[in-house]
């Protein structure tokens, strides 16, 4: 229920996320502050437990900062990856496209499938929603083996050493779609993800605690505190969301893969 509820809140806009964290925090911080005034009033001497209490707080809060850390790091070389692979996947296919050229006969339909095959890989990259992507990821591997039957054939015609760089540069373009599509599918580990909002939990109302303790509420720095809690797990979620997110991976070098196929590419 709790899983698929924070899933529905990314889904949907990833600021109802970052709101629902903020509001959760606010009250688990609240609840630990209650908790803590409460202690404080039946106790004696409730001084005497805030050296204890500081540290084993300070303890949770930077064992939480180091998983915060840590998510973010994984959220970011995700990212980085689907990033630097549609440069590698622009590259591939360009490369690909001009030594088609060198198929002789076969190579003007060989050129056409690898220009419709690099507009399939732009709206791959650039799609904004998940309903499509089983449609290109399909239409990717039809593509792949219709180029593949045509390369074949050219191999058998003319076995030359320009039809191997030109196998190994389709081999090579083939590649890159597939590791592309495993960058998509990656993301934070869903365990490390929930040791964080636990962690969260719980280290926030150790520090309501503390404050109750106190007998300080602090509301504006706890909630501005809570503002940037809020918002570093709001920018896990959206670069964890790869087709949906406001962080997502730029298609401009496939955009201009396809700009130089009218102007007769470059030299690769």
């Amino acid at each position: 229920m709790v899983e698929s509820t924070f899933e529905w809140l990314i889904n949907t806009h990833v600021l109802l996320f970052g709101l629902f964290c903020f509001l959760l925090l606010f009250l688990v911080a609240e609840i630990g502050f209650q908790i803590g005034n409460w202690s404080r009033r039946r106790r004696r001497h409730p001084e005497q437990e805030l050296t204890g209490v500081g540290t084993i707080t300070t303890g949770m809060l930077g064992l939480l900062a180091f998983t915060l850390g840590i998510t973010i790091g994984i959220a970011q070389n995700r990212y980085e990856a689907r990033r630097d692979l549609v440069v590698q996947d622009a590259n591939a296919i360009g490369t690909a496209w001009l030594r088609a050229h060198l198929a002789g006969e076969e190579g003007p339909a060989l050129v056409g499938l690898i220009e419709d095959y690099a507009k399939v890989r732009l709206a791959y990259t650039a799609a904004d929603t998940m309903t499509s992507e089983s449609y290109l990821i399909a239409r990717t591997n039809t593509l792949q083996t219709e180029i593949w039957a045509k390369a074949q054939t050219v191999a058998a015609r003319a076995p030359t050493a320009v039809t191997a760089t030109l196998i190994n540069a389709l081999n090579d373009m083939f590649d890159q779609s597939l590791a592309q599509r495993f960058a998509f599918e990656s993301q934070v580990p869903p365990n490390l993800a929930w040791m964080m909002v636990i962690g969260s939990v719980l280290a926030i109302g150790a520090m309501g605690f503390q404050l109750g303790l106190n007998g300080a509420r602090q509301l504006l720095l706890m909630a501005l505190l809570l503002m940037m809690w809020a918002g570093a797990m709001m920018l896990i979620a959206d670069m964890n969301r790869p087709r949906l997110g406001g962080i997502r991976v730029n298609a401009t070098p496939l955009l201009w893969t396809i700009e130089g196929f009218g102007s007769g590419g470059a030299a690769r």
